[in-house]
């Protein structure tokens, strides 16, 4: 966004001050539509976000509200645009300086309101004094705020924060940051709306080509056809091969996502110590019939995996086998036997992480399904890192393994070996527990197997298995929700897909 706006003004012949206007009346326009005229504190600091601020305030008071700004270093010291909307502040606008201020908790909640127009995108690291005593005191004192661009202290490519700015509403400027979905941008930025303003369109186009949000018109129009004359075998067959004496329930859950994805057979393939507790809650799926061993998943050899593969279309591998030297084996065999579209999940993953031999056999049509720490271990580095450029380890990886990758967390992404990287806006805390990804690769595995390539499975996966956690919580509190009763809510978020999908083609 740094670049385009200078390539607007510098070589599109923009004017500065004509973008802050569009700017800070959008924000004041933002502000009008949610709230009655009252009183409002437009807390400005130093530069272009401070000018955006001056210009919201004189839009608010220009409509009825009454309005104060507060600032910590003289306006008259700034340049260009900002100085002259400064300048352009009328009479009725209140001006404070922080210094003249007693108690500014107090001046704070003698206001219904405030925008955040401090920092913006152009500072990283916490923020410094007086700041960050006033972002403490703005958080305590419990208003509404509308964040201009972004909430302050919020890092834009990353999402971390130290200290920073709890919104109601953010108005992002041009287009949305990563870090308002990544890290703890979701929980900062509040609800999130973009105004382009008058930024060149092409500009903002060639940006979004390799990083995007998957809308619920995109994912619609992913929906695998479902003829009214398909049969079972229409939808294709799913073998799942998962679980183990300590975690017979990961299979099950990993069954009931691909259930509920839609596909016309699963085959489970588990340990003998699961097959009773698979036969006894998954009644609608096959259990293969090749012996799988004791605790653990064994390998099988190549007449074993004709034999469980026969007729399948697509392959799970991963909840719950556990890391027995017995699953490792029987890990090897599978990437070694089954060319089928696969999706790789959980303790599957951790055992590829230490084999160099197991990644060269990835590739386009493999699905990995980590979480943080999971791709932690895959790419030798920590944690911490991994959740700092979510965006950059997501992508590093899906080349590197010239596969698919989904990484799970708060802002799930996708991303592909040619760079692309697609945030998953929908889900919530309901999914915050375990069982939450073997149901997910369940669900990607049942899109394989109805003929989904593996980026748009994952996608669409992904995707509906957070809409299922919004679906839940609408009428209940994510708050000790079952993991399987969240997933029974995967076929009501389909239903309003195919809603979404009816309604653009009797549009169109």
């Amino acid at each position: 966004m740094r670049e385009i706006d200078r390539v607007s003004i510098e070589e599109r012949g923009i004017d500065a001050f004509s973008l802050m206007q569009a700017a800070g009346r959008a924000v004041a326009d933002d502000v009008a539509a949610h709230l009655p005229p009252g009183s409002i504190v437009v807390i400005c600091g130093k530069g272009n976000n401070g000018g955006d601020g001056f210009v919201s305030a004189k839009a608010l008071a220009e409509n009825g509200w009454r309005v104060s700004v507060l600032f910590a270093e003289s306006p008259e010291r700034n340049a260009g645009a900002a100085r002259k909307a400064w300048e352009e502040l009328p009479e009725s606008v209140s001006c404070t300086r922080l210094a003249h201020l007693g108690d500014l908790r107090a001046f704070l909640e003698q206001h219904d309101a405030a925008i955040d127009a401090i920092l913006g995108t152009g500072t990283k690291g916490r923020p410094k004094a007086p700041w960050d005593r006033v972002i403490a005191e703005l958080n305590a004192a419990r208003l509404p705020v509308f964040a201009v661009d972004i909430p302050s202290g919020l890092d834009p490519d990353t999402g971390d924060a130290d200290i920073a700015v709890i919104a109601w509403r953010t108005l992002a400027i041009g287009l949305a940051k990563i870090g308002m979905v990544s890290s703890r941008g979701p929980e900062l930025c509040g609800t999130v709306r973009v105004e382009p303003i008058h930024f060149p369109k092409d500009l903002l186009d060639g940006v979004e080509s390799q990083s995007t949000t998957l809308t619920v018109r995109e994912a619609a129009a992913l929906l695998p056809q479902r003829p009214r004359n398909g049969h079972k075998g229409t939808f294709g067959l799913l073998v799942i091969a998962a679980g183990s004496a300590t975690m017979p329930g990961a299979a099950v859950l990993a069954g009931i996502g691909a259930l509920r994805g839609g596909c016309g057979l699963v085959r489970m393939h588990v340990p003998d110590a699961v097959r009773n507790v698979v036969a006894a809650n998954l009644p609608e799926t096959l259990l293969a019939n090749h012996p799988a061993g004791g605790d653990f998943l064994k390998p099988i050899g190549e007449v074993g995996w004709r034999q469980v593969l026969e007729k399948a279309r697509a392959l799970a591998v991963g909840p719950g086998m556990g890391r027995h030297p017995d699953s490792a084996a029987f890990l090897k065999e599978a990437l070694t036997s089954a060319t089928l579209p696969t999706v790789i999940d959980a303790d599957a993953l951790t055992i590829i992480a230490e084999d160099r031999q197991m990644q060269e056999l990835l590739g386009e049509r493999h699905v990995l399904t980590p979480h943080p720490g999971e791709l932690a271990s895959m790419m030798k580095t920590k944690t911490d890192d991994i959740q700092g450029r979510r965006w950059d380890w997501a992508r590093e990886a899906a080349q590197r393994f010239r596969c698919t990758v989904l990484l799970k967390g708060s802002g799930t992404l996708v991303a592909e070996p040619d760079g692309s990287v697609t945030h998953i806006g929908a889900g919530n805390t309901a999914w915050a527990r375990g069982g939450a990804g073997d149901v997910l690769t369940g669900l990607i595995g049942s899109l394989l197997a109805q003929g989904m390539p593996p980026p748009e499975a994952a996608k669409l996966g992904a995707f509906v298995h957070g809409m299922a956690a919004d679906v839940h919580t609408r009428d209940e509190s994510p708050r000790g929700a079952l993991t399987r009763e969240v997933a029974q809510k995967i076929p009501t978020a389909f239903r309003e897909l195919e809603n979404t999908q009816t309604l653009e083609s009797n549009t169109t």
